[in-house]
């Protein structure tokens, strides 16, 4: 039943998340992301509110109180390794006569070498601002990039990020499970150090126990060791494949126990039964019954779950990947006559940054590059960054549109707080940047044509039409323009405005 209910749960968490990353049902799923561990942290970090602080104190007190209930249910990337796992099951299934797809796991060591210095990097990288290395690490992002790389493209930096973490996931998940979890991921780590000390967990019965190994066999986290009831709680995932493996009924979930003057750091902990020095004849003959059980038989007991529920939870993955259509593109014509010549990006310094960031500090201080702002961002004014000092991190440009005066889509979205909530009322009060207009490429500075697009459609009046010496030129009120970009969107001047906006380094409340 325990098994059943996480599978449920996590459908529903996985599918919430996958449809706002691909950006479906901000007003249904929104909440989902701002549960996520690290930007949950980052947002601790940045100012914490009431509920920030509460994210993160009740992901800890429930890994404290049961497990990495978390990793199985709420983290996406982990979810999607079990889809992967489930996958190479029911082929298993389906050509039995295949020793790879039928591969059992069996009890490995933590590998400590590689697992606790990823972590050390992960949080100096918080520590001294170097998001890069956050951004890589971070398992939610990681995953919004998959999927914001197979629904809406990218860059080619962007691209190659999300197919080496989708390689290196599925080959992970595909031969040893949950390896990448318990191996390269940041948060597992954490998370691990604090489920080591759980006070509920899966417990082995001593008495019921035939030392059968089938659940050592299921053990997607290779934490339990066969044959001593030994189960490495900072591994273990709470998936309770091992509870459903056991036909014996010898493991359960219940409060766990440990020994006196246990070393959790040295040795994995000990569930209810402690290491027996020796068995019984009858015992031994069991055990020995069990091992020479054929493979079929124990696959089939092993594999035997909720499966429908499981086909419901890779269907609905499938539909996401598969059901979206891209947004539409804006228009290229002139009047359906005469094609126009793209605008060319401009590189921007200061860079621009949302409204609700404070400033271009603050914002890449906090972004773990989880693209979910870029996704839901409708006028396509977020884009990646493709350097190397903000890499893969959001950034804006005016050349497919402009920052709506009414828009507060990623303020509402963004997890990790690196865009704080803003009202919509209040966004035209905040300026980001500031108009420049080019008066050697400007048509009416340059007395070709009367043009004043930029002074028409200007939301604040921030720009008005001056005659000089008898030609109306564009003069921007540094003081009213905001710097949504409107004017350098609409002025009719290829392949670069004649008018831009320059980002200011912290934003100004006006």
């Amino acid at each position: 039943m325990l098994r059943k209910i996480r599978i449920i749960l996590a459908a529903l968490s996985f599918v919430g998340i996958t449809l706002l990353l691909v950006g479906i049902g901000r007003d249904w799923w929104g909440w989902l992301p701002k549960l996520q561990m690290m930007p949950a942290t980052l947002r601790l970090i940045g100012g914490a509110a009431l509920g920030n602080i509460a994210a993160v104190l009740g992901i800890l007190l429930v890994t404290l109180l049961a497990g990495r209930i978390y990793c199985s249910v709420i983290c996406p990337l982990g979810v999607f390794q079990d889809i992967v796992l489930w996958i190479r099951r029911t082929l298993g299934k389906v050509f039995p006569k295949s020793k790879a797809l039928r591969k059992r796991f069996k009890f490995n060591r933590e590998c400590r070498w590689v697992r606790y210095p990823v972590a050390a990097l992960a949080i100096a990288g918080i520590i001294s601002g170097l998001q890069i290395v956050v951004a890589l690490l971070e398992p939610y992002s990681a995953y919004g990039r998959m999927i914001r790389s197979l629904v809406g493209g990218g860059p080619a930096p962007l691209l190659i990020a999300a197919g080496v973490t989708f390689v290196a996931v599925v080959l992970c998940a595909w031969l040893w499970g949950r390896a990448y979890c318990n191996t390269i991921c940041p948060v597992g780590t954490v998370l691990g150090c604090v489920s080591r000390y759980q006070f509920f967990g899966v417990k082995v019965d001593e008495d019921k126990c035939i030392k059968c190994g089938a659940c050592s066999r299921i053990c997607k986290s290779s934490c339990i060791e066969e044959g001593t009831l030994r189960i490495d709680y900072s591994r273990c995932v709470d998936c309770f494949d091992c509870i459903g493996a056991c036909k014996q009924g010898a493991i359960g979930f219940g409060k766990t126990s440990r020994r006196s003057g246990h070393d959790s750091s040295s040795d994995p902990v000990i569930s209810t039964g402690a290491k027996r020095s020796g068995e019984s004849p009858l015992n031994q003959e069991i055990s020995r019954q069990a091992r020479n059980d054929s493979a079929g038989t124990r696959q089939a007991r092993n594999d035997k779950d909720g499966g429908g529920r499981r086909r419901f939870l890779a269907t609905g993955a499938m539909l996401i990947g598969t059901g979206i259509a891209a947004s539409a593109q804006n228009m290229k014509l002139d009047g359906g006559l005469a094609e126009l010549q793209p605008k060319t990006p401009r590189k921007r310094i200061p860079r621009l940054v949302p409204p609700g960031a404070t400033g271009l500090k603050a914002f890449y201080d906090s972004c773990t590059a989880c693209q979910l702002c870029i996704t839901h961002c409708p006028s396509g004014v977020l884009r990646p960054s493709t350097d190397l000092e903000h890499f893969l991190q959001p950034q804006m440009g005016y050349e497919n549109g402009f920052c709506r005066p009414e828009c507060t889509a990623c303020s509402e979205v963004c997890p990790a707080g690196a865009i704080r909530p803003v009202a919509k009322d209040a966004k035209t009060l905040i300026r980001i940047g500031t108009a420049k207009v080019n008066p050697f490429i400007c048509l009416s500075a340059s007395g070709e044509e009367r043009c004043g697009a930029c002074a028409r459609h200007c939301p604040t009046g921030a720009i008005s039409m001056v005659d000089v010496d008898g030609t109306l030129r564009p003069v921007v009120a540094e003081e009213q323009c905001i710097g949504c970009g409107k004017c350098e969107y609409l002025c009719p001047v290829r392949p670069e405005s004649a008018i831009s906006v320059v980002g200011l380094e912290e934003h100004i409340m006006k």
